[in-house]
């Protein structure tokens, strides 16, 4: 027997309850996650969209006008000096504008303007050149080739591929070796036949056939498919270990539209005590405007222009009191961060101490979700460095001497092993652990691999050079 059941649709309301943040409280959380990069622009757009607010020209001025620490530190001790002429104690706006006027015109010589140079000493041809042009501006960070061929063909409308494969030949060969590869392959194997002429064509076979081979240091099977002994795959592996993977690595510096503008610096005064300051250097301060605000009374308003005022009185205050507490925020996270960093502050880098979101929220009487926000994408400028917030929040490892560390602590500790180890004999994982647990610190050999692999650190057997 079959029973067939009948299903019928039908609308019905139905009460829900759910938390739904007001516009001002939607405002706020926009505002604290902005860093004061963005924070400007929107203080800018905000500005034009509402008349009652204004920009607050007194208190910009003033702004500019106070001295940094630092600044009235070097201002106080100039004043001290009684054998200095007026000249040399001039004051400190002076003094700074001209750092900063330094600090302008410097300018690094970056990859692409290397290459370019390289480029006109070898090419005269304009096709040519231009040709090189794109292929320069086409680089990965890593220094790749990040487009084929046939691509730059198409854009240049080039029909003659052998032309765009003769020029990329030619940057691949300037300074740094390997420039412009289209993979790691033919990377170390123009690195090798530039470096070891003599033995290159052995090393490109082992690089071109067996490059996965040789990272498990399969020495046997190599030789065996290569017709030669396992010492001398052995003596190439340590030749093609010496070349460079990533030929851009050590030669792209930070481009000037990359720079890091903190939110936070963190001052050292002469008391051994440390001052938090919330940047707000290059943003607009600003104010309600008082005759806006005055108009609300008048009595020959209408209703319609009376509300309109009315709302943007509201909206204008609102945005000013999220940008206040934004900064209240920022200082009590940071404030927290100082108490607890101390010694990392003072300079010992491998002292610090497990934080979490959680610890932070609950001293500060803040919502977790609310310092996750408040951290993101912002950075502080310490005696130490510029560091990014999150860097300072981490797990806790145990530690049978001072009860735990910090997972970062840890890095940075395996970080400084590795670069002060003996490169003929390189530190296994292993070793490292016996390392940690010399000094009485739970942490397993996996924890060691995994924390070496997201210091983008090579295996010991990768890093032998003898």
């Amino acid at each position: 027997m079959v029973y067939f059941l009948h299903m019928k649709t039908k609308l019905s309301l139905v009460q829900v309850q759910k938390p739904i943040l007001a516009p001002a409280m939607q405002q706020s959380i926009a505002i604290l996650i902005l860093p004061i990069a963005e924070l400007t622009t929107i203080i800018e757009q905000e500005l034009q969209e509402n008349p009652l607010l204004e920009l607050d020209e007194e208190k910009s001025f003033l702004h500019r006008l106070i001295p940094s620490p630092e600044q009235q530190e070097k201002f106080e001790n100039k004043n001290t000096l009684s054998d200095q002429s007026a000249n040399e104690n001039e004051d400190w706006i002076n003094d700074s504008s001209e750092e900063e006027n330094e600090k302008v015109i410097t300018r690094d010589l970056t990859l692409e303007d290397s290459l370019l140079q390289q480029l006109r000493w070898e090419v005269s041809d304009p096709l040519k050149f231009r040709i090189g042009e794109l292929i320069i501006g086409s680089l990965s960070e890593d220094g790749y080739l990040k487009v084929s061929c046939e691509e730059i063909a198409q854009s240049l409308r080039i029909d003659d591929l052998n032309l765009i494969e003769e020029v990329l030949k030619i940057i691949q060969n300037f300074e740094p070796i390997g420039i412009a590869s289209r993979d790691i392959k033919e990377c170390l194997m123009i690195q090798m036949k530039a470096k070891y002429n003599g033995t290159s064509q052995l090393g490109c076979q082992i690089i071109q056939q067996h490059l996965h081979d040789l990272g498990l240091k399969k020495y046997q099977r190599i030789a065996k498919n290569l017709a030669t002994t396992p010492a001398e795959i052995e003596r190439i592996a340590k030749m093609i270990v010496s070349l460079e993977p990533r030929p851009a690595r050590n030669y792209r510096p930070i481009a000037a539209s990359s720079y890091i503008k903190p939110d936070i610096t963190i001052h050292k005064d002469s008391k051994n005590g440390y001052e938090i300051q919330i940047n707000r250097a290059g943003t607009p301060h600003i104010r309600i405007n008082s005759y806006y605000k005055n108009l609300i009374n008048q009595p020959n308003l209408t209703d319609e222009e009376r509300n309109f005022i009315r709302e943007k009185l509201k909206n204008a205050q609102n945005f000013i009191k999220s940008l206040e507490q934004r900064g209240q925020t920022l200082y009590s996270i940071t404030d927290y961060i100082v108490q607890r960093q101390k010694d990392f502050f003072e300079g010992a880098l491998f002292s610090i101490v497990p934080m979490s979101l959680k610890d932070v929220a609950r001293t500060i009487g803040r919502n977790e979700s609310t310092v996750s926000r408040a951290i993101h994408n912002k950075y502080i400028d310490t005696p130490q460095g510029i560091f990014p917030m999150k860097f300072f929040f981490s797990q806790a490892i145990g530690s049978d001497q001072s009860g735990c560390v910090s997972s970062r602590g840890v890095k940075e500790e395996i970080k400084e092993l590795i670069e002060t180890e003996d490169k003929t004999a390189p530190l296994s994982d292993q070793e490292i652990q016996n390392y940690f647990r010399q000094k009485e610190m739970t942490l397993a050999r996996r924890t060691v691999t995994k924390y070496r692999q997201s210091l983008k650190i090579l295996p010991s057997h990768l890093r032998r050079i003898e």
